[in-house]
């Protein structure tokens, strides 16, 4: 891809990330020669300024290809690299005697003088150089005063590799055996794919740890927890525990399904529709056939393909959230349509002919209302007066059951245990919902059979972006 392909794609709405990087790199104003020889020769003086003071001297850039050297994205790039460098040096338990730091037109550039000796110094670098995709794009030079350069030969390590070939790539670098413009966006991909990936399995993980608190959490009326099964006979916590760590590998991929199509949430929830039959699959591999998380497949899904599609913002938003929920899952009331044709029906078709009861897919139509106006509140509410985790989360389910019409119950049961069900669940939040109130409630919906499956994927969905929101951003 040229540069004039490029410029072409501008108008298009839909233009990927790594495209409209790419144009922004096209469309900075170009060095001057005299810029970048310039640059070298101020190197050199912070290099021999430092190396004075005795020790290692660690000089971190980035190498990038052609007369611009400076970009948001490099320098999201670069800020990785010197978080790896310092890591590097702790765990050698390495003194830094001094560091430096500068932001210039060429670049930004990284000087950190270190006790340690430069063999030993050399060998962690090229462990970062060798170690991660963007390695590859880390120019780290390890220096004395008395040995101004030490290769990666003379250590044992390979010639490093060149980014679009097998060959090394000093010989491509002197033959300029690929353009910059290819060079330039080979750089971007590994780059964009390395946060891509970084910040799905972030999403993946969280995701997991939703479905692990929820299972965790006791007492559940009627659900499987760390005290019982509920009104289950065929699983368990372990059970529930399997099917999770299972479902991490989805989890990524909606999100990275997410980070691609962004721009087309319609197109993303097809994607996930087919994605949610492999991971159903795997999850009865792991379960022995026991449906553990078929509704946390569909929901969760979505949810991690939305916060995907919201990588770029610089604050997550819960607004922006529930609208991209919104535009994946709008045509979901189209399933409905027509039932009097069809000659088998789902629960849930079966539920809206006779009840009008929407359910999840109603839920997801709408963007989780009662994920982000009911659970997701009441979860920050309950922590914010002092609760534990455990117990913020058990009055959290009590309210889902309470207010929303939970279908897992009517199948289970009828419209008048799930009516029973939410007057039981309010009478213990109106006397304290403590906790021996909510097991005595949970042995009589274990009596009655009742089982509120659709409120404890809401709960997982409510703990899941309670702990996006409060993530570790740094």
């Amino acid at each position: 891809m040229n540069e004039k392909d490029l410029q072409k794609n501008t108008a298009v709405p839909n233009v990927s990330a790594k495209e409209r990087y790419l144009q922004e790199i096209f469309n900075t104003p170009p060095l001057s020669l005299e810029e970048i020889l310039f640059s070298r020769e101020q190197r050199v003086q912070r290099q021999q300024k430092l190396m004075s003071k005795g020790g290692t001297l660690i000089s971190f850039t980035m190498n990038i290809a052609g007369a611009v050297k400076r970009s948001p994205l490099f320098s999201q790039a670069f800020a990785e690299g010197k978080r790896r460098i310092l890591r590097q040096l702790h765990y050698e338990r390495a003194e830094i005697l001094a560091q430096e730091e500068y932001s210039e037109k060429t670049g930004d550039e990284l000087y950190i003088l270190t006790d340690t000796d430069i063999v030993t110094v050399k060998r962690l670098m090229t462990e970062i150089e060798d170690g991660f995709a963007m390695g590859r794009l880390y120019d780290i030079d390890v220096m004395t005063a008395q040995i101004p350069k030490i290769s990666r030969k003379d250590i044992g390590f390979a010639p490093r590799r060149c980014l679009l070939c097998e060959n090394q790539a000093a010989a491509c670098a002197r033959s300029r055996a690929h353009s910059i413009e290819s060079i330039l966006a080979k750089t971007v991909e590994i780059i964009c794919d390395y946060f891509a990936e970084e910040y799905a399995t972030t999403v993946a993980q969280t995701a997991c740890r939703a479905l692990l608190y929820e299972v965790h959490t006791a007492p559940k009326p009627g659900l499987v927890d760390r005290e019982n099964n509920g009104s289950h006979r065929d699983m368990d916590e372990f059970t529930f525990i399997d099917s999770a760590c299972t479902l991490y590998p989805y989890f990524k991929k909606c999100a990275l399904k997410g980070i691609e199509l962004g721009q087309t949430p319609q197109k993303l929830f097809c994607q996930l529709r087919y994605l949610g039959k492999e991971a159903e699959d795997r999850m009865k591999q792991a379960t022995n056939g026991v449906n553990t998380h078929k509704g946390a497949i569909f929901s969760m899904g979505i949810f991690c393909a939305a916060v995907g599609s919201l990588m770029e913002k610089e604050v997550f938003s819960v607004d922006e959230f529930q609208t991209v929920c919104r535009e994946m899952c709008g045509e979901l009331m189209k399933d409905f349509s027509n039932l009097e044709k069809k000659a088998a029906l789902s629960y849930g078709e079966r539920l809206y002919q006779q009840y009008g009861i929407t359910g999840i897919r109603g839920e997801a139509s709408q963007g989780f209302p009662s994920v982000l106006e009911i659970g997701l509140p009441t979860l920050e509410r309950e922590l914010s007066q002092g609760k534990n985790l455990n117990d913020a989360a058990a009055v959290t389910l009590l309210t889902l059951i309470e207010q929303v019409q939970d279908t897992n119950i009517i199948i289970r049961s009828d419209v008048d245990t799930l009516h029973w069900a939410q007057h039981c669940a309010g009478e213990v939040l109106s006397s304290g919902a403590q906790m021996q109130q909510i097991r005595r409630l949970d042995q009589a919906f274990i009596e009655k059979n009742i089982s509120p499956g659709g409120c404890a994927d809401l709960l997982s969905l409510s703990l899941f972006l309670y702990f996006w929101k409060n993530r570790p951003t740094e």
